[in-house]
């Protein structure tokens, strides 16, 4: 929370003097002939790469009452696809790889926008377009002036994030308990949606690469992300890591692959108790020739962004608090993005396991089998 004042304060005041206006306009441009999207929606998605879902949208505050409902979708969409930067660290903390954090945030950029106008196709005339767009001019009187309504600004945005994040959290919590409660009644403990999701989304764990003995971890991990937020996910993926949950095992050895790597002078040895030693030293050498862990690399990804209930509760109050006169465009398509930003999540992390089958196999090919052992 201190983060959106601290922002609001700055943003108010390069807003002042027409900074953001102009990092807006040029940004908004280079995307925009790269990726064919708007002004707005393009600069919300990069963004979104640093910045957190309630941080973002002040950097077009000013353009948000001219948007289209495909373009709210597209802002909301890329606000659930990706994590702000400021949390990265926290994430490392419980055992997820820095790279796979970072990539998998990049990559959610333009995939939301992507998925966005998928799931939502632009059918409007947008007013956020290069030629279109009018550099807004701040009508404060001084930079105290406007430093003074930036923090008014977050006063409202703060207030509008935690009256939603307790509404949607403890709606979810009322939910759970209902199903506890069922459960109980007819015999079957720990009825939760995080249960029931983790099941639900076994075969998407499975779609995405996972080996099947672990698609029931990876598929609670995503249920856990889902229902309550991706914070307590990524603590849990720790825990799994560090039991040794989401190992990949050894590939099988072939025997032609031993025989190979016998040298002719050992081969009269093979009955001794020293032949025995070697072959089973070589055994050895090639089991643990073992990649980073598949099925963790894919968790990672599909954790690596804020589409849960608390999420959607924190992005609905701070645009509604940024623009009251989008709010029923708003409500109606979070939805649909908090579908898409999830979807982002997921395809990310299929490519993610898709690069780790061939980073694995040719890890093994250039390893190889082929070391000789010596009597």
């Amino acid at each position: 929370m201190p983060v959106i004042f601290f922002f609001c304060f700055c943003v108010q005041i390069l807003f002042y003097y027409g900074i953001i206006q102009n990092i807006v306009v040029k940004l908004g441009w280079l995307l925009q002939i790269s990726l064919g999207t708007t002004v707005a929606e393009s600069v919300n998605a990069s963004a979104s790469v640093f910045l957190g879902m309630s941080e973002a949208p002040l950097l077009i505050q000013g353009y948000l009452k001219d948007l289209t409902k495909s373009e709210v979708h597209a802002i909301m969409a890329g606000g659930f696809a990706t994590v702000a930067g400021t949390v990265l660290a926290a994430y490392i903390s419980f055992g997820a790889q820095a790279d796979h954090l970072i990539t998998a945030s990049i990559m959610s950029a333009p995939a939301a926008l992507c998925f966005s106008k998928l799931f939502y196709p632009e059918t409007e005339d947008s007013k956020n377009t290069v030629d279109q767009i009018v550099i807004i001019k701040d009508d404060s009187t001084g930079v105290l002036d406007a430093a003074v309504k930036g923090v008014t600004a977050g006063i409202q945005i703060v207030l509008g994030i935690i009256a939603n994040v307790i509404a949607f959290i403890a709606f979810v919590a009322f939910l759970n308990g209902i199903l506890t409660w069922i459960g109980d009644m007819v015999g079957v403990p720990d009825v939760t949606f995080v249960n029931i999701m983790g099941y639900i989304f076994i075969p998407l764990a499975w779609v995405m690469g996972v080996e099947w003995e672990q698609c029931q971890d990876v598929a609670k991990l995503v249920g856990l992300k889902t229902m309550v937020n991706e914070f307590v996910a990524y603590q849990e993926l720790g825990v799994l890591k560090r039991a040794g949950k989401l190992s990949e095992k050894p590939p099988p050895v072939h025997p032609t692959e031993i025989r190979a790597s016998i040298s002719p002078s050992s081969a009269v040895e093979l009955n001794t108790t020293s032949a025995l030693i070697n072959y089973a030293t070589e055994i050895d050498k090639i089991a643990i020739k073992i990649p980073q862990p598949r099925s963790e690399a894919i968790a990672t990804y599909a954790l690596c962004g804020f589409s849960n209930p608390g999420s959607l509760g924190i992005l609905i109050g701070s645009l509604t608090s940024l623009c009251p006169s989008q709010r029923p465009i708003i409500t109606e398509v979070a939805l649909r993005a908090f579908i898409a930003g999830s979807a982002v999540c997921f395809m990310t992390a299929c490519i993610a396991g898709k690069f780790c089958i061939l980073l694995t196999e040719d890890q093994y090919t250039n390893n190889g089998t082929n070391t000789t052992i010596s009597p």
